[in-house]
């Protein structure tokens, strides 16, 4: 059974300002919690309705009630913040204001697979540690350094050493880009809005071409980040 206390650090961290005052996360279901633990990453909690490597065995109704999803996951363990390095930067996402915490998560995922170094979050973007980010990346989050940083600070930082690209339904097909630096920032807005008004003339503006005559008008955020970073992955340039 879990205890009182235990109950009530799991319902504080899934709230965003919790997690980030406790420097704390939740994870659930048994892949993601082994993925994190494969990792390096010591759960500080490990609770589970079944047979799992150190888990306390609880019950499974007990357990379903401080879950933060509808589907009921075996496995849930809370952990501390990972803090990678940032020093290696040839490759960078800079994610602003993607507030869909499932393209959130999946974009980190990708970033991973295609051997982005780190990961840039602006004013705006969902929580990485909301529960169901967390999900998403299916371990990612221990692999990438992601942090929280203004755009003013991403470009005063970077301008002068990366080149930048933003994804944008009005910029030049990706075969007709030039390359002008080993160094690359390719930044993603939101699906509704794309990159803010900030990045417009600070950025070179690259889209994909479309492959049909069909109406539809875009492309969900996270399976464009998919192309985009693929076509710029260190593997294809």
């Amino acid at each position: 059974m879990l205890s009182a206390s235990a109950q009530k650090l799991v319902r504080k961290l899934q709230q965003r300002k919790h997690r980030w005052q406790e420097q704390k996360f939740l994870a659930e279901g048994p892949k993601v919690v082994q993925d994190f633990i494969d990792e390096g990453l010591k759960p500080l909690f490990l609770w589970a309705s079944e047979d799992f490597p150190g888990a306390e065995l609880v019950d499974e109704r007990e357990l379903a009630k401080l879950s933060s999803f509808s589907t009921f996951n075996q496995v849930m363990g809370i952990f501390d913040f990972p803090h990678l390095s940032t020093a290696k930067d040839d490759r960078i996402l800079v994610l602003d204001q993607i507030n869909d915490p499932g393209n959130l998560g999946t974009l980190i995922r990708t970033a991973d697979w295609f051997g982005f170094d780190q990961i840039i979050c602006t004013k705006g973007t969902a929580d990485v540690y909301n529960p169901k980010t967390v999900q998403s990346t299916m371990g990612s989050l221990a692999r990438l350094a992601i942090h929280y940083s203004s755009q003013e600070e991403i470009w005063d930082n970077y301008n002068e050493s990366h080149q930048l690209l933003r994804a944008d339904m009005k910029g030049s097909p990706l075969e007709q880009i030039e390359f002008s630096s080993q160094k690359l920032i390719l930044v993603m807005g939101s699906e509704s809005h794309g990159p803010s008004d900030f990045w417009q003339d600070k950025t070179e503006a690259i889209t994909i071409a479309k492959g049909s005559s069909s109406a539809i008008d875009s492309l969900n955020v996270a399976v464009a980040g998919g192309i985009l970073m693929q076509a710029l992955s260190p593997a294809a340039l």
